[in-house]
């Protein structure tokens, strides 16, 4: 067997584990999984493939290719959690895969198996490999164009280099206009994915990097950070430089716009036309305005945070894996000239990242999520580092090895300390989740425990191993079993088996994304007691969810038939939530309270 194929079988098993192990188990969600589920589930309930729409309601939060991708599979297995997920499970393989190619041509195949590895086993990229939301087919086909760029580049022996006859930028664009189309077609299908983000931010990834292979003839050549003061006037006078009209429009114009716009309008603009005009342009006003300036220009949804939010945010979405994150980039940035034949991939890797996190740190609005793209530059960088610490020709800090370690054994500790107590307050039942904390800790034992001089190799495939079953338990194993404990699912279950779903559902002062999926029909939301008069008015066989502590607001409009059907335990919340239905509708159980009884 060879070392590819090798590669190959294990990365599959392991994206089979992370990704797909148990998928349809868990219950929808959050906010955004139930939503995207929904909407594909009313699309294909319709047979429309141009309209989204959630809760049966225009939805103007996501373009379609999500939901391209779940009717296909709805089509082909029916609507379960299963089929909406396995979308964004195909193409977070789909990611790893290509990573590991980017890897390889860059550093060569130990570089591109750990990259890998590391990808498939952190936390927040293996959260978006398994729910249903745009995150990892936008990923992948960011970095399929990343990689088809790279594809078409020079990569020797000696690495990534400028032919001599070639000039700058064009030397490190596609040399054919077939090149072209190829990335900005990819890059299309993202705009289809997520909205102008899908190029804009791409081919700002490639800008830079052209302007850091160009030279800067008018900045300063020595540099200095030995007199702040000085080398802070050195710094600016270079930064100037360095985005000089004079480089910036030759490689803007080498980028060759005007095929961008072509390729992406030919692709990605015959769909916004459509649901523009099927809509009246309400979709594209909601989108373009609302969910693109809006959330870069203002903090939409109370979703703020300061400039180093993913600072914060990609340290704890990339464990197990971020112990050795600031090292990482620490070395990769102050390191890479001693590699000649290593150096343009980490500059470009390097470009990658920043730009991602640059961006949304700058904008408004901020979520996790946002800067998952930037995952596998930093999981190669990672790949690069660990695996030539591993051949001995980079240094590891000891501090750093040691603090790694260390941060591993305490982050299992806090989880089996602290799950119990929050168990105890606001999920009952659940304390022995926090025994997931004893695979950190045993990767963190093991790292101690090891020669880092002589066991390398041990080191390295021992946190991998429990980087990966620590990822698989918590999502193929933990996560099903505590989302059966989310009212709303519970709910939205109890209203589809109470009522077929032409019974009208309704809310008071309550309402959850998953209750239109599971019950299978639109959901009414009643904010007030003369609505929901008017709703036992017109609809006396209708089902109504409303928190128990809200029942006495609802005294002087409730029929006297009407009884409880259903109690359940709020989410990580006090309280409960009722569901009522009329008596002479109501199927008939052992004992029904009233709705007098539920109150006292």
């Amino acid at each position: 067997m060879t070392t590819t194929l090798r590669h190959h079988l294990i990365l599959l098993l392991t994206c089979g584990c992370v990704f797909f192990l148990n998928l349809g188990a868990a219950r929808l969600f959050d906010e955004d999984e139930p939503k995207n589920a929904e909407c594909g589930r009313e699309m294909y309930e319709r047979s429309d493939w141009v309209v989204p729409t959630f809760n049966y309601e225009l939805r103007t939060d996501k373009p379609i290719m999500l939901y391209w991708l779940m009717l296909s599979s709805f089509n082909l297995l029916g609507v379960s959690e299963f089929s909406a997920r396995l979308p964004s499970a195909i193409m977070a393989t789909v990611t790893v895969l290509t990573v590991y190619q980017i890897g390889w041509r860059f550093f060569g195949q130990a570089v591109a198996f750990w990259s890998s590895i590391i990808l498939s086993s952190t936390m927040m990229y293996v959260v978006s490999g398994r729910i249903s939301t745009p995150d990892a087919t936008l990923i992948a086909f960011i970095t399929l164009s990343i990689f088809a760029y790279i594809r078409l580049q020079p990569v020797g022996e000696k690495g990534w280099s400028q032919p001599e006859s070639a000039t700058w930028p064009k030397a490190y664009l596609p040399a054919n206009f077939s090149g072209y189309v190829l990335l900005y077609a990819l890059m299309a299908l993202a705009v289809l994915t997520k909205g102008p983000v899908g190029f804009l931010l791409p081919c700002s990834v490639i800008g830079l990097f052209l302007m850091c292979r160009g030279q800067a003839p008018h900045a300063p050549q020595d540099l200095s950070w030995n007199r702040p003061l000085q080398s802070a006037n050195e710094l600016v006078n270079y930064l100037a430089a360095f985005i000089a009209p004079s480089r910036f429009f030759p490689a803007l114009w080498a980028m060759r716009p005007f095929t961008i716009l072509l390729v992406v309008g030919l692709v990605a603009l015959p769909w916004y036309i459509t649901v523009g005009w099927m809509t009246n342009g309400a979709w594209l006003e909601g989108f373009l305005g609302g969910h693109n300036i809006g959330r870069f220009s203002s903090a939409m949804e109370g979703h703020s945070g300061p400039i180093f939010y993913y600072v914060i945010a990609i340290l704890m979405g990339f464990f197990p894996w971020s112990v050795f994150l600031p090292v990482t980039l620490y070395l990769a940035a102050s390191q890479r000239h001693r590699f000649e034949k290593d150096n343009q991939g980490l500059l470009f890797l390097l470009c990658w990242a920043g730009v991602y996190v640059g961006f949304f740190s700058i904008a408004q609005t901020k979520l996790p999520n946002y800067v998952l793209p930037c995952y596998p530059p930093l999981a190669l960088l990672m790949g690069w580092t660990l695996v030539r610490w591993q051949e001995g020709s980079l240094t590891l800090p000891n501090w750093s090895y040691i603090w790694g370690a260390r941060s591993l054994i305490l982050s299992g500790l806090a989880l089996i300390i602290a799950f119990p107590i929050v168990s105890y307050i606001l999920l009952p039942g659940y304390w022995a989740v926090g025994l997931v904390g004893c695979l950190p800790i045993a990767a963190g034992c093991w790292m101690l425990t090891q020669n880092q001089l002589m066991n390398r190799k041990q080191i390295l495939k021992g946190i991998g191993v429990c980087s990966i079953a620590f990822v698989s338990t918590v999502f193929a194993g933990i996560t099903p079993w505590i989302s059966q404990a989310q009212e709303s699912s519970q709910l939205g279950l109890s209203a589809s088996r109470l009522s077929d779903s032409s019974v009208p559902l309704a809310t008071y002062q309550y309402f959850a994304p998953n209750l239109p999926f599971y019950a299978e029909r639109p959901v009414l939301r009643h904010h007030s007691s003369e609505e929901v008069a008017q709703f036992w008015k017109e609809h006396p066989d209708g089902v109504l969810c409303v928190r128990d502590q809200e029942l006495s607001q609802l005294d002087d409009v409730m029929p006297k038939d009407v009884v409880v059907v259903e109690k359940i335990d709020r989410f990580l919340r006090p309280h409960q939530i009722v569901l009522l239905k009329r008596q002479s509708t109501a199927p008939r159980t052992a004992a029904q309270p009233s709705v007098e009884s539920v109150i006292r």
